[in-house]
């Protein structure tokens, strides 16, 4: 053994030296002693296992957490994955002795979601019974006056205020002097005096000008009825307020009185016509009171 070196007075002690020896670092080690399970007090021993329970939860929950949240905003957006995130914590937090697993958080999240779309399957179903209701109300509307027109669709009034002058059928022409063929009711009236539609329609012609001697004139048809399409014509208009193509209501202005064309005097001349060919206005308008008396033949 080495001897001791000089110069170093009593700092070895039979050749080891003394800061060892006061160290006890040659010694065997021993365990800190640890009061046994029954020495231990209740409350030390659920502090403990309470403290070591919630740092297992802290741990699993913590991780579950930052891994559901982190797959759940990778495919939805952020907000989404926020209240996934706020549904975690909602889990985590109400007992921390409660141990939670990861079929507990799948289970609160899969109902979260059955919850959300119940709740989106009846807004939707609200809205589109709403929705269907109001068409079904207009629906019903138009239905009903749809049926009113269909049943009075045979029903013409009178066109302008006034008694027939000239019936429909063969005469002698006032200016031309020969007989030839009068193909409407000539209806007396003021010049400027109103015009209405006979019945509902749709207008199929509006000319202005002479006209063949018909002077400004419209004809609207009325479509089928009692089996026939059924048109009426008005003639010798001083002027008229409709247009082809415009939808008109049985009694809608139409147009005033006037001496256009071939005509002697302001009137209306009123003509009919089913399937085309012309026939007796008063088929479908009828005598009324102010044409009683008129004679039938020109």
């Amino acid at each position: 053994m080495l001897g001791q070196p000089s110069g170093w007075p009593n700092r070895f002690k039979n050749g080891v030296p003394v800061a060892i020896l006061r160290s006890r670092a040659d010694q065997p080690r021993r365990a800190i002693p640890v009061p046994s399970s029954d020495s231990e007090s209740p409350t030390t021993s659920a502090s403990r296992g309470g403290f070591l329970k919630r740092g297992f939860a802290a741990v699993l929950v913590s991780g579950l957490a930052v891994a559901g949240l982190a797959a759940f905003t990778t495919s939805s957006a952020n907000s989404t994955g926020t209240a996934f995130a706020g549904q975690v914590q909602a889990v985590v937090t109400p007992s921390a002795d409660q141990a939670v697993s990861i079929d507990d958080l799948a289970a609160t999240r899969a109902a979260s979601l059955d919850s959300a779309e119940d709740a989106i399957t009846d807004s939707l179903t609200d809205a589109v019974a709403t929705e269907r209701s109001s068409e079904l109300g207009a629906d019903a509307s138009m239905i009903a006056k749809e049926i009113d027109r269909l049943n009075n669709l045979a029903k013409f009034i009178w066109p302008t205020e006034g008694s027939v002058s000239s019936v429909y059928g063969p005469r002698l022409h006032p200016i031309l002097h020969y007989y030839r063929m009068h193909d409407g009711d000539d209806i007396g009236g003021k010049c400027g005096q109103a015009i209405y539609a006979a019945q509902s329609g749709t207008v199929v012609k509006a000319e202005m000008g002479y006209n063949g001697g018909s002077g400004n004139n419209v004809r609207i048809d009325h479509g089928d009825i009692n089996g026939a399409n059924v048109q009426t014509g008005y003639l010798h208009m001083t002027d008229f307020v409709v247009n082809v193509g415009d939808k008109v209501d049985q009694g809608q202005l139409i147009g005033h009185v006037g001496s256009t064309g071939l005509s002697t005097a302001c009137h209306l001349h009123f003509s009919a016509y089913k399937n085309g060919s012309g026939t007796d206005p008063m088929e479908w308008i009828g005598w009324n009171e102010e044409a009683k008396g008129v004679k039938s033949e020109n």
